[in-house]
């Protein structure tokens, strides 16, 4: 049986859940979203450049390119892209603090992602997929909504992203009093959106696990040599490596899901690579945070959103 004509677990208010979720995801972000920070940002660029640059114009190529090579079907190149556009997660914060990582650079990258994702995500993922004539040939089929398109953005990013800058700049007190608990509450969430579609998903995402983990696995190896290289390339230290490392190779998959279930219903590959991907975060972010948390920063205590050489 094709991926596609799979049948796929998720109701209308499953997927109205899931959005919700998914923008506290995007507002516990956003509650450290300042101006200033992003003039310290342009003071000093190099750590968000990197991410940037990384993130939104390098890992789309990769991503594109192995969806060609080893996607069996157009849905799951689909999948790959969709969530390479994405910008990075709370979840890339916490894995960064456990990692012994800059969590302010961290946290820097992930504010400008998240606020250039705006724009940035749709762009880039129309952009790659009408690069491939299999995913154009799909996306031609589909009816996208304007109007659906401009409520999910809405809920899952507009929306959180001013609130949580609106609370940063009026009401600062309060921003620092949640921003704590906010971030702790989202990766929980992180894994309550992935746990609710895994066990209402299990028959089928094993069914296809086989042709659809490969090319994830792949991309996500890449994702994360491609953010620790071009740091060290650049004399980023220890701390700062971590960061850009992690942030770069964990996007917002949860924001990917809720994409996926909003516009590309009947394409049952483009949600079942996206929660591949969620899987693939927790698996191996908790084990390579893990794994640097025993293994001291040297220069953790210079690094923050200054890099160091």
């Amino acid at each position: 049986m094709d991926i596609d004509q799979a049948s796929f677990n998720f109701s209308p208010a499953a997927g109205i859940a899931v959005a919700v979720m998914v923008g506290f995801l995007v507002f516990a972000v956003a509650l450290d979203l300042t101006w200033e920070q992003f003039r310290r940002i342009i003071g000093s660029p190099r750590a968000p450049l990197i991410g940037l640059v990384a993130q939104f114009i390098i890992l789309p190529g990769v991503a594109f390119g192995f969806g060609r090579m080893m996607a069996d079907t157009p849905s799951i190149a689909l999948g790959l892209l969709l969530v390479t556009c994405c910008p990075a997660g709370a979840l890339s914060n916490y894995l960064t603090g456990v990692a012994r990582g800059s969590v302010a650079t961290s946290v820097s990258m992930t504010a400008v992602s998240t606020l250039f994702s705006i724009v940035a995500t749709p762009l880039l993922f129309g952009f790659w997929a009408a690069m491939n004539p299999a995913t154009r040939a799909v996306l031609q089929k589909v009816e996208i909504d304007p109007r659906r398109v401009v409520m999910v953005l809405l809920i899952m990013l507009i929306v959180p992203v001013a609130a949580g800058m609106l609370i940063r700049a009026r009401r600062p007190g309060t921003a620092d009093r949640i921003r704590l608990w906010s971030r702790r509450v989202a990766g929980g969430v992180f894994a309550t959106v992935v746990a609710i579609l895994l066990l209402g998903n299990m028959n089928v995402l094993g069914s296809f696990a086989k042709s659809a983990l490969p090319p994830v696995l792949f991309t996500f190896a890449v994702a994360a040599a491609l953010g620790w290289s071009l740091a060290r390339v650049c004399g980023l230290g220890a701390a700062d490596r971590r960061a850009v490392t992690l942030e770069v190779a964990f996007q917002n998959v949860a924001l990917a899901v809720g994409l996926a279930v909003a516009f590309f219903p009947e394409l049952t590959g483009v949600a079942i690579t996206s929660i591949l991907w969620g899987v693939v975060h927790l698996v191996f972010g908790f084990a390579l945070a893990a794994v640097w948390a025993r293994i001291p920063a040297v220069d953790a205590a210079r690094s923050a959103i200054t890099p160091t050489g």
